[in-house]
């Protein structure tokens, strides 16, 4: 398994998910990885887990292809896994390191595609090049989409001059356990209003999103049916490395502690999934926000979790006027609960045969 390009905790519920997918099917799994994100790797999988891999660190990207050379050179692979795409790094392994791994080498796509639809002649063909790279040029390099709905959107996208039989889904894989049950939000009691967080990302707030937080702002208290909380958590510049504000298991007890999380993105999630939506498996906590193809298809695995809607405007009405079923918000909080054991188990399913194929 080899990422190339995150640091710290980025990606790491997912990174999480595939380490402990590969424990499960495969008796040696070596994690070539930035050292911060080994660091955090270790942390969150835990001892039991991390005795069972044998991570090997790199410091600065120059050194990425002598650790894989080195890696590579002690024996062939059953499988190799790249859980991000460089592009750099894909022509590496394409022209030199094809044959490393006894099957094909799998690349897990995340937002390489987002930009699909963006307008200009200029990105246009920028994108068609990219799309011959990755899925023409070369055979034996396949792809995973985090989600069943995301590769049909994906396959959708690029067209059928590619070859879109090299890509596969397995849903976005959950590494960390879930919350304690003492440690999760409960429903509101009678006297106080329910409490909705809002935690701004490394992503920047859409102009229609912003508007919106601050329409929240300005209804008049005596008509406010929830309390609004904002957090940040920024990517920031430490030691010349970027890295989140907040520490992920930080950021999971402030969301368990609300009623509910706030899902403003920026993004559909047409083609790539929402580690956002994911962390809700882990805390508990139902969600107010934006409909996305990736909620709805995990709405669709576990069960409702949340009021969706499609824009701004029926959820600022929300807002106004709601008046929540506690039991409706009870259903949410047990499909959260039971729906992790069923990602769990999915992608687990979805994998194995991924690499049996």
């Amino acid at each position: 398994m080899i990422d190339p390009s995150v640091v710290g905790q980025s990606h790491l519920l997912v990174n999480t998910g595939v380490v402990r997918l590969a424990i499960a099917r495969h008796a040696r799994v070596s994690v070539i990885a930035e050292t911060t994100h080994c660091d955090a790797l270790k942390q969150y999988l835990g001892p039991d887990i991390s005795n069972q891999i044998a991570f090997v660190p790199w410091r600065r990207r120059s050194e990425i292809r002598k650790k894989i050379r080195e890696v590579i050179a002690r024996k062939q692979f059953n499988q190799i896994i790249f859980t991000n795409i460089e592009y750099g790094m894909f022509a590496y392994m394409a022209f030199f390191h094809r044959g490393a791994s006894r099957k094909p080498i799998l690349w897990i796509i995340h937002s390489h595609l987002v930009n699909a639809f963006a307008p200009g002649k200029a990105t246009r063909i920028k994108n068609l090049i990219k799309w011959y790279f990755l899925f023409r040029a070369f055979r034996k390099m396949k792809f995973i989409v985090l989600g069943e709905r995301i590769r049909a959107n994906v396959e959708a996208v690029i067209g059928p001059f590619f070859r879109r039989g090299n890509i596969t889904a397995i849903f976005h894989p959950v590494g960390i356990a879930q919350l304690p049950e003492g440690s999760l939000g409960a429903p509101s009691p009678s006297y106080r209003l329910p409490q909705v967080i809002f935690m701004s990302g490394w992503h920047s707030i859409s102009p229609k999103n912003q508007e919106l937080l601050s329409n929240l702002e300005r209804i008049p208290p005596e008509f406010r049916r929830f309390e609004f909380a904002a957090l940040s958590n920024r990517f920031e510049r430490t030691n010349d490395k970027k890295s989140f504000s907040m520490e992920y298991a930080d950021r999971l007890n402030v969301i368990a502690e609300a009623d509910f999380f706030l899902h403003l993105p920026s993004d559909s999630y047409h083609l790539q999934a929402s580690g956002a939506v994911m962390d809700m498996l882990l805390t508990g906590t139902p969600m107010i926000g934006l409909q996305t193809d990736f909620g709805e298809e995990l709405t669709g695995i576990i069960g409702p979790f949340g009021y969706f809607f499609e824009d701004q405007d029926d959820l600022l009405r929300f807002f106004w006027s709601a008046e929540l079923d506690p039991a409706e918000v009870r259903r949410f909080r047990a499909n959260l609960a039971s729906g992790y054991e069923k990602i769990v188990a999915l992608s687990q399913v979805q994998f194995d045969a991924v690499l049996a194929s």
